[in-house]
């Protein structure tokens, strides 16, 4: 019974070890925060960075008013969170390199000032 006990626990430190490596080259999360402020039409950064690829924005709205956030360049969509009231969203995007423009879509929002750049490299 030692015996095995002991195998057991030599197959366990061997089997985290080869996984150890392959844990430590994972690529960095590719996450980016914003948050909608609790006074006024405004997020809490203007400029946002972020490397290609797949991209999960996280959204945090501590407003008492609804508020999203939207991804464009030009006219062209390229997607966002949904809308929410007080709490936090996530989206996932993919994104080339480039420079996106971020903004609240609600109404009003945007031309109040709930907008920024996302800087994609």
């Amino acid at each position: 019974m030692k015996k095995l006990v002991i195998a057991s626990v030599a197959s366990l430190v061997l089997a985290t070890a080869a996984l150890a490596p392959a844990a430590l080259a994972a690529p960095p999360s590719n996450v980016v925060h914003l948050t909608a402020m609790k006074m006024g039409l405004m997020f809490d950064k203007k400029t946002l960075s972020a490397k290609a690829g797949r991209i999960t924005l996280v959204f945090t709205n501590d407003s008492p008013l609804h508020h999203n956030v939207r991804l464009e360049i030009g006219e062209k969509e390229y997607g966002g969170t949904k809308t929410i009231g007080t709490g936090t969203t996530t989206a996932v995007v993919t994104l080339k390199k480039g420079t996106y423009h971020f903004y609240c879509s609600i109404k009003g929002h945007e031309d109040a000032g709930m907008s920024g750049t996302l800087v994609v490299s």
